[in-house]
């Protein structure tokens, strides 16, 4: 057991049993030395920031980058004001990493940044087309700090795969308070961050909403590499029953939300690795990925024939569908559903009037962008889509055919599902401008563009050797 407190760095080296650890004295002497070690980190960083300010070009851009980009997907669920300044601050670190690193940066040397421009040309579509230019302005623009310069922070800020370890690190910690939460929700009636109260009877979490249940299942995507990251020290049983411990209260949200569409992205992430992995076991993976789409329905009891049938996103689909036959070739333009649906006389069969949004993915956009705009926005993100599993499958493949050390392709293959459940998600699910939906696939979608940019130019061998020298530093930061 000490070894997997070394490991994980929950406790500090000792020769003692692990029952001697946890005695008063040392204790005490765990949390000095980590008020000590965070004092240390404050005069670094402060040292760090005056040299910044005499030699702009020999700072650290990038690791200040990383580390506000971790913080943004660690604590994510916070609340608006997080969502609101993180990606800010992040964009300032990376103008400035652009202004004295461009050279090495991932968006120079991307080959699809025609992707990107496929969707620029989707959102003008969706605003210059608007008949109400400003209502779309407004509901699109509220994207760009909080969704769309996303990309482009995160394939920054994947240099190695100890970038990567770092950042299913963060999506496990998001996962695991938020699921905390949710069950002190259950518990108390109330979330501890907010005092959220249930909504029908649904957890809310710390999003005051059920839509939580959208944002736990697309976080614990990125989060299941956990297992691989685990698996490099720790038999699988050990692997397995931490993975459980860290992994189940985002579970219990997920029931809890009783989000259907949420269990359909989780459901659909195993089927996605199925794709990508292939081999004896894909087999397994299908059977586990119908169990856990069936488990989570079953016991959020929102499985039935008669509930299905009652949906009301069959109205609001049926809505968006004769929104888009007024609107075929440029759509009505983005955020004006409700506007464009009572312009018809139409009115929502369950529903309230007020409804601002189709609940699909792709009917939000081909509503809104008109036939035009909706092809230049699948361009975008199937073509993401593709272009990942063209470069990910083969090299996860020869990974793992090859016994290496290296867990590089299997946690980029993450952030790629993690990318591809958004999509499954978006069947069922918002709106594609819903900002903190939004965020958090363009956040997947800028790890896997970065890592696979940064991974193409690495051979397998130098992953390898990459490997075994973190493995070795953890060792001697561990060592008495």
């Amino acid at each position: 057991m000490q070894g997997i407190y070394r490991h994980l760095n929950l406790c500090p080296p000792t020769d003692t049993s692990c029952a001697v650890v946890y005695t008063q004295p040392e204790a005490t002497r765990t949390v000095q030395n980590i008020l000590a070690e965070a004092k240390n980190q404050w005069q670094k960083a402060r040292q760090s920031l005056l040299e910044a300010e005499r030699n702009p070009s020999g700072a650290p851009w990038d690791r200040w980058l990383f580390w506000s980009f971790w913080l943004s997907l660690a604590t994510f669920p916070v609340g608006y004001g997080a969502r609101e300044v993180l990606p800010v601050v992040c964009f300032i670190f990376l103008l400035f990493y652009y202004r004295y690193n461009w050279s090495k940066s991932v968006l120079r040397r991307l080959d699809a940044r025609p992707l990107f421009y496929c969707l620029w040309a989707m959102i003008a579509i969706g605003v210059v087309f608007s008949e109400h230019v400003w209502v779309s302005v407004l509901h699109a623009g509220t994207g760009i700090n909080k969704g769309f310069i996303l990309p482009f922070i995160a394939m920054e800020c994947v240099h190695g795969e100890k970038d990567l370890r770092r950042l299913v690190w963060a999506c496990v910690l998001a996962c695991f308070w938020e699921g905390l939460d949710g069950l002190h929700q259950a518990l108390t009636g109330a979330d501890f961050i907010f005092g959220y109260a249930c909504n029908a009877g649904r957890l809310t979490g710390s999003l005051g909403d059920y839509t939580v249940g959208n944002y736990i299942a697309l976080a614990l995507i990125p989060a299941f590499a956990l297992w691989f990251v685990l698996r490099r020290a720790l038999s699988p049983l050990v692997s397995g029953l931490l993975c459980f411990a860290l992994l189940w209260p985002a579970f219990f949200l997920l029931i809890g939300a009783a989000s259907r569409s949420g269990a359909l992205a989780v459901a659909a992430a195993f089927g996605l690795w199925i794709l990508l992995r292939g081999g004896r076991g894909r087999w397994k993976f299908a059977v586990m990925s119908l169990v856990i789409l069936l488990g989570v329905l079953v016991l959020q009891g929102r499985a039935g024939v008669g509930a299905v049938e009652r949906d009301g996103r069959w109205s609001l689909w049926d809505l968006a569908w004769r929104v888009f036959c007024e609107h075929p070739w440029l759509g009505a333009g983005a955020g004006r559903y409700n506007e464009a649906f009572r312009a018809l006389g139409l009115t929502p069969e369950k529903d309230l009037i007020t409804i601002s949004h189709p609940h699909n993915l792709y009917l939000d956009m081909l509503y809104a962008h008109g036939i035009i705009g909706f092809t230049l926005g699948m361009i975008f993100l199937l073509g993401f889509v593709w272009w990942g599993y063209r470069r990910i499958r083969p090299r996860l493949l020869a990974e793992m055919a090859g016994k290496s050390p290296s867990i590089y392709w299997r946690m980029t293959a993450w952030f790629w599902i993690g990318f591809g459940g958004w999509l499954v998600n978006g069947i069922f699910g918002h709106d594609f401008y819903r900002i903190w939906w939004l965020a958090l696939a363009m956040s997947h979608l800028g790890v896997m563009i970065g890592a696979v940019v940064n991974g193409l130019g690495a051979a397998p061998d130098d992953l390898a050797a990459q490997a075994r020298r973190d493995e070795a530093s953890a060792v001697e930061s561990s060592t008495p």
